[in-house]
């Protein structure tokens, strides 16, 4: 069994984690920054970075009252050194060197989105290779085919904005406030509501959508996100004097966005031989879009994971379920260095 010190500062979640075996949380304290960044709608680089700074130390103090670790106990240390906010990685990558050296282990560089597919290892599950891996977040949104640790193959990307950002967007629009996510989920909730269905009915709805179809013309062969149009078609909608028709508008949007996920993933399995799907990232905490990928998975007989909801925003124990698997199978990690480019390096062996 490996012992994983990790951490992780990507964004505005400050995490430290130890981790037993790549699957067991021993203990994972979590500082976030949201109440932080609030009054701004959005996250604010320098004060992130500044926060990370401040809490690493206290956060690493409540790992070491659970378990008294000394040199030697630890078989690794692991980080995230990329996609991010570079002023926030560094702080990170600064504090788990020095980590590393104090309880001489080894430092392992784990990419970020890797680190969210992982993350289902940390509810009982195995990461299945080979297998497709969909990330949803505030930065990302796209389809992979995941072959082992450090083989990663993009599918599909976004052409221009990501699902998290699009529903941060709309909720600013409709002045629901940030983060953006659970607040038009809540509303959309509401109007489904209002109307007399319940929860697995919203299709009942359809007819009644006055958004246009995103990407309506994108082939079965093709895996695209576009999430730009929509939220145009959202501001050019929504008129601040009629607040009334907020729920609704938070209703069909959320709904838009869940059809144009569900129909990249359902190409992308077609395409891809029937492979399992591990659909991961911050985006996934969605409720509405969770039922959605596993309806659309049973439809075309391939087994979903997706992590638990603790475990599908930003947080540390990700990391050594990352780094673990690298770790495990005596191979180097190719994120050794800082970068806030997504782009995956393809290990060959």
């Amino acid at each position: 069994m490996g012992l994983g010190l990790a951490f992780e500062s990507s964004c505005d979640e400050t995490g430290v984690a130890l981790v037993e075996d790549g699957r067991r949380v021993i203990c994972a304290p979590l500082y976030s920054q949201i109440a932080m960044h609030r009054p701004y709608g959005g996250i604010i680089p320098e004060y992130a970075s500044r926060a990370h700074l401040e809490k690493f130390t206290p956060l690493l103090a409540e790992i070491i009252k659970t378990r008294q670790l000394v040199p030697g106990d630890l078989d690794y240390v692991a980080v995230t050194t990329r996609p991010g906010l570079v002023g926030a990685l560094l702080v990170g990558y600064q504090t788990a060197r020095a980590a590393a050296r104090h309880f001489q282990a080894p430092l392992i560089g784990v990419h970020h989105l890797e680190a969210h597919l992982a993350a289902v290892r940390l509810s009982g599950n195995e990461l299945p290779y080979p297998a497709i891996g969909m990330i949803l977040s505030g930065g990302n949104s796209a389809i992979y085919r995941l072959h082992g640790p450090g083989k990663t193959v993009l599918i599909g990307d976004t052409l221009d904005d990501a699902a998290g950002e699009a529903l941060d967007k709309a909720a600013q629009i409709l002045q629901l406030g940030y983060p953006g996510g659970p607040e038009i989920e809540k509303h959309a909730a509401r109007y489904l509501d209002q109307r007399g269905y319940t929860t697995g009915e919203e299709s009942k709805l359809e007819t009644e959508n006055p958004f246009p179809v995103i990407m309506k013309s994108l082939g079965r062969e093709q895996v695209q996100f576009s999430f730009s149009g929509i939220k145009t078609s959202l501001l050019r909608r929504f008129d601040p004097t009629t607040p009334e028709v907020m729920p609704a508008l938070a209703f069909f949007y959320q709904e838009r966005i869940v059809e144009h996920i569900v129909r990249n993933l359902s190409h992308a399995i077609a395409a891809n031989g029937q492979l399992p799907v591990v659909a991961a990232g911050g985006v996934l905490a969605n409720g509405r879009l969770r039922r959605a990928l596993q309806l659309q998975c049973e439809k075309q007989g391939v087994r979903l994971l997706i992590p638990e909801n603790q475990f599908c925003t930003d947080n540390a124990a990700m990391v050594a379920a990352a780094a673990e698997l690298y770790f495990a199978a005596r191979v180097e990690s190719p994120y050794t260095d800082i970068s806030s480019n997504n782009a995956f390096s393809i290990r060959r062996d």
